[in-house]
């Protein structure tokens, strides 16, 4: 069957079959995806070689073998539900699948040893019931397996299995009907890396081939390669003949008795090796039993003081669902990083390594901790099904794991238990006040909690548009909880990036970010994420620089792991010319959080603004080497090259700045004054056109203008500029009057000391 004609199925109604896509071929024939017009569902459909429907004794036989296949009933297996016809080929209806093959799972990085154990503790399940029934698999392999979102195992293609000529019984392996085949060195069908030696040689096939390939299987999911490979197919079957698997790459902590199932599998003497599935099953059962009781008993001498939290998968292939399993993952964060004793890695600093959950250790020991969180989140209507491991960074151990099944509304309190369970299992001793904070809830209310967690989530994205749905979210959440302090926070924080970036006039932005903040503080009075939207407020908008302080200093006091408010005391201390103080500040707080865009960005900034203009762009480089989107490190990259009077590099990363931005108008008055002080007037004046155009429409923050001025040397101009920033409260006034070097020039005049003056500086 050619592509083309494979390619022509697509969109045939076979009966009540309808076929839609094609999911795989191969020398058994060609899988289509289909679906069942009449019960509504998804069916694959195998339409079998040409020449097999053309071989009447083959389709007898066939016919036979799939009405007792039909007789499987079991959840590890595959269901076949009808056998049908259409132009001369015959075609086996059978269930759908979804998921990926243990195949493709491999080629994302190995599995713990509870999920090898799980997998294949199911895989024997479903090899006992069929050989109980009379049925060889005969290729049983990582391809012919599939697990499903829920992490149920379902064995594939029994294709090539065949039912036991009664005149070939053997009567040394039970009692039971026995199972054998005959396989020709021609045929050769199967693949050959998972093909027992006596099946390479042509000899009896019996359901201790189907234990050989077993053994491979699961060598190759504990390992991450498979028993017996080579260049080619001669070259594998001369490794499955003569050679031994490599038994050194097994994992070290890979269980003595499961080390030894795997080798009596991979017995190249039939008599020698395991006789019965069942027994594998058994043993399995006991292993997994054991890797439990281990997992729940962490060795004394343990004792783990840092964690990464990496984003739980969102494995209901919706991308509509990511708000929960990036908001599951947040707050998992912020109720472990509470504690004292345990270093949690922020936020911003693990979602770099989204999608990476296989690479656990590796993570871990990039990240320098001792454990790693990871998870996964699958929604089903109303039902949750959340897994979470806890892995020892050091030797790869599983120090704990379990799976939550609860209906959406438990979604709080599956939070709260898994941060009890981890904090239990790195045997942290845990004060009371901080056992009642991991006992907290913010909201009892389900939806408001959803809400807010979409709201989190279109934060973090930081653009304009993500910042207006998340306070569209944030305000949906306080209408179903009005008490929802942590809702109001997020509001607060919301509206501050509005104003500093200038999408919003500062006298629109502030104000609502203080009337959340406070209402926040109101129902949590020890919310230093309010805390330090206060702290920012009342240093960028009111110019009450001591009270900034004080309350940015609150903020630290009540959650010194927020990188936000040792940021936020470091610019109050900036704008009072503290700058050693201010730059030990903001460089704890990238401490805390050393792989985020945002705080990388604030150190490039304030050593901007403390004119130390080697290591503003040195932090400016890597912050856009991270993330080249990221619009912000473009910006305070610019400005320091302007510091540096490097005016062509200021120009180049100042137009990506505004690109990235959609034209902010911010970035567009920065780019224009990297033209102004490079002497390219006409490219500055067409800029300030256009700005006075956009005044009609957005706010245009007056001290970027000045700054332009300033730099055609429009002095009078660039003061009047600032004269009006002061009445709309412009954000950028208090750190541009203080330190800015594109306002140097206008240092001298009176007019700007009775400004400075007047917003409460004094030299």
């Amino acid at each position: 069957m050619t592509p083309f004609e494979r390619n022509s199925w697509i969109g045939r109604l076979i009966d009540q079959y309808e076929v839609k896509s094609l999911i795989g071929a191969g020398g058994m024939g060609v899988v289509y995806r289909a679906r069942d017009t009449r019960l509504g569902r998804d069916v694959a459909l195998k339409v079998l070689p040409e020449e097999f429907s053309q071989d009447h004794e083959r389709v007898l036989r066939s016919e036979r073998e799939a009405r007792l296949l039909a007789s499987l009933n079991h959840p590890n297996i595959a269901a076949i539900y009808d056998m049908k016809e259409s132009g001369g080929n015959r075609c086996l209806v059978l269930e759908y699948v979804a998921g990926e093959t243990l195949a493709e799972r491999l080629r994302r990085g190995r599995l713990s040893m509870t999920e090898v154990l799980e997998f294949c503790r199911q895989i024997a399940d479903a090899l006992e019931a069929a050989h109980r029934a009379g049925i060889v698999h005969r290729d049983i392999k990582t391809a012919n397996i599939k697990v499903t979102p829920e992490g149920v195992i379902k064995v594939l293609d029994f294709g090539l299995a065949k039912l036991l000529a009664a005149e070939a019984t053997r009567t040394d392996l039970s009692d039971e009907p026995t199972l054998i085949t005959q396989a020709l060195p021609e045929q050769l069908l199967g693949t050959p890396a998972y093909m027992s030696p006596e099946q390479l040689r042509g000899g009896i096939v019996d359901r201790r081939t189907d234990v050989w390939a077993f053994g491979c299987v699961i060598y190759e999911l504990l390992s991450g390669h498979r028993a017996f490979d080579g260049g080619n197919v001669p070259e594998i079957i001369a490794s499955v003949l003569k050679t031994d698997p490599d038994w050194k790459a097994l994992p070290e902590h890979t269980p003595a008795q499961v080390r030894g199932l795997v080798r009596r599998c991979l017995e190249k003497d039939p008599t020698l090796r395991l006789n019965d599935i069942a027994e594998v099953r058994v043993q399995l059962h006991l292993e997994t039993e054991a890797a439990h009781d281990r997992v729940h008993a962490v060795p004394s001498d343990i004792a783990i003081r840092s964690l990464a939290v990496l984003p739980f998968v969102n494995a209901s292939n919706n991308p509509e669902m990511d708000y929960l399993s990036e908001g599951l993952t947040e707050s998992i964060i912020f109720s472990l990083s509470q504690l004292s004793e345990l270093r949690v890695m922020a936020r911003s600093t693990v979602f770099r390594f989204k999608d990476r959950s296989d690479e656990a250790q590796s993570i871990g020991s990039e990240l320098g901790v001792g454990a790693v969180l990871t998870g996964r989140v699958l929604q089903r209507g109303e039902m949750l099904q959340i897994s979470a491991e806890l892995v020892d960074v050091k030797n790869g151990w599983q120090l704990w794991g379990d799976q939550y099944r609860r209906k959406s509304a438990d979604l709080v309190s599956i939070e709260q238990e898994i941060a009890n369970e981890i904090s239990g299992k790195l045997r942290l001793k845990l004060t009371p006040e901080k056992e009642s904070f991991l006992a907290k809830r913010y909201t009892e209310n389900v939806a408001a909690y959803h809400l807010y967690l979409k709201g989190k989530f279109h934060w973090g994205k930081r653009t304009a548009e993500g910042l207006y749905r998340s306070i569209q979210y944030f305000r949906e959440a306080i209408e179903q909880d009005p008490t929802y302090a942590l809702a109001y926070g997020g509001l607060a924080e919301a509206y501050v990036p509005l104003g500093f970036y200038c999408h919003l006039a500062p006298t629109d932005a502030l104000p609502k970010a203080r009337a959340a903040a406070e209402k926040a503080l109101a129902i949590d009075p020890e919310l230093a994420e309010a805390r330090a939207v206060i702290a920012a407020i009342k240093s960028s908008f009111d110019w009450d620089l001591a009270g900034a302080e004080k309350e940015a200093r609150l903020a630290v006091q009540l959650d010194p792991k927020y990188p936000r408010a040792r940021q936020t005391l470091a610019e109050c201390l900036m704008v009072q010319r503290r700058f050693a103080e201010a730059m030990e500040e903001v460089k704890r707080g990238l401490d805390l959080d050393p792989l985020s865009l945002h705080m990388n960005a604030a150190v490039t900034m304030d050593c901007h603004f403390a004119r130390r203009y080697e290591e503003a762009i040195e932090y400016g480089r890597r912050t856009v080497e991270m993330d080249a989107n990221f619009f912000p490190g473009y910006f305070y990259l610019g400005l320091a090259y302007i510091g540096q009077r490097q005016y062509s590099e200021a120009v180049v990363a100042l137009q990506r700045a505004a690109e990235l931005s959609s034209n902010s108008t911010l970035m567009l008055a920065a780019l224009a004054s990297a033209f102004a002080f490079w002497g390219k007037t006409d490219e500055a004046r067409g800029i300030l056109h256009q700005l006075e155009e956009l005044r009609h429409r957005k706010y245009v923050s007056q001290v970027s203008v000045a700054a332009i001025y300033a730099g055609l040397g429009e002095i009078d101009r660039a003061l009047a500029c600032l004269e009006e920033a002061r009445r709309d409260r412009c954000s950028w006034l208090l750190r541009a009057v203080v330190t800015d070097p594109r306002l140097d020039r206008l240092r001298d005049e009176e007019q700007f000391h009775d400004l400075a003056r007047n917003i409460g500086i004094t030299n």
